[in-house]
């Protein structure tokens, strides 16, 4: 594009970073960096766009610092600008930075959306913030008027499930006034996992099984869980079951770029 003489704008700027950031490894982020170095080079305006692409670049590969970097240079911050510096935060363990960015952002008068919430209901499920995360739950529909949906009640049950609250976050998912979908039954049974609530964890993996039967990793859990207690029949059978059905494991793979 350069090489032809055609001046990249925002639109080209914001795409090549989002595809960076969504390819989420060493040669995406070595490339991002160059775009953002040629920003800057350029002395190209930093827009509130743009900026949240490269936030969204280095909080999701872990550097912090340069995505508060960034965060800090933009002028006006819109509402996605903010998000992208909560969540970056928040899956970098700062989550108590995570909640004071977004009391700022309150502050700087914008006005939380359904992103934000997934952002610091996330923050407050990793740090185990259970009265926090239920206030911040409660004032989406109450003040903010943003309706839950299904991200928002996954995060409620990991936060419920990370914190040992089983039977809450069971009664949680039974209140739903929607179906819980395959993330929601996918939280609590990690949780049964983490904290070995063997029958709890069959029941929820039954309704799993019925509601995605070809879904590896939930019959890996689940027999997990059993090997937990010692059940080596029951973890045996599910293994086998998988079999029979002829469910394999995504292969993974690794990437290396040139040195």
């Amino acid at each position: 594009m350069i090489a032809c003489f055609v001046t990249p704008n925002e639109a080209t700027f914001v795409s090549l970073l989002s595809l960076c950031s969504n390819c989420n490894n060493g040669e995406s982020l070595r490339i991002g960096k160059q775009i953002h170095g040629y920003i800057v080079g350029n002395e190209i305006c930093l827009t509130s766009f743009m900026g949240t692409a490269l936030i969204d670049l280095y909080g999701k590969a872990g550097f912090l610092e340069s995505a508060v970097s960034v965060f800090d240079r933009i002028f006006y911050k819109k509402v996605c600008t903010w998000n992208a510096m909560i969540s970056s935060l928040a899956s970098n363990g700062r989550e108590e930075e995570a909640l004071d960015m977004f009391e700022k952002m309150k502050a700087n008068g914008s006005k939380p959306n359904e992103v934000t919430f997934v952002a610091v209901l996330s923050a407050c499920s990793r740090a185990k913030l259970v009265n926090i995360g239920f206030k911040l739950f409660r004032s989406m529909v109450s003040e903010y008027k943003v309706v839950p949906v299904m991200e928002h009640y996954g995060c409620m049950v990991d936060l419920m499930g990370r914190a040992g609250l089983l039977n809450e976050a069971k009664e949680f998912v039974k209140n739903m006034p929607i179906e819980p979908d395959g993330s929601v039954l996918g939280a609590l049974l990690g949780a049964c996992k983490i904290h070995r609530s063997i029958e709890m964890g069959n029941e929820v993996g039954k309704k799993l099984f019925e509601l995605q039967p070809r879904q590896y990793g939930q019959y890996v859990m689940l027999s997990s869980i059993n090997a937990q207690v010692e059940r080596w029949v029951n973890a045996a059978d599910l293994r086998k079951a998988m079999v029979n059905a002829g469910i394999q494991k995504t292969p993974g793979y690794s990437l290396i770029g040139p040195g």
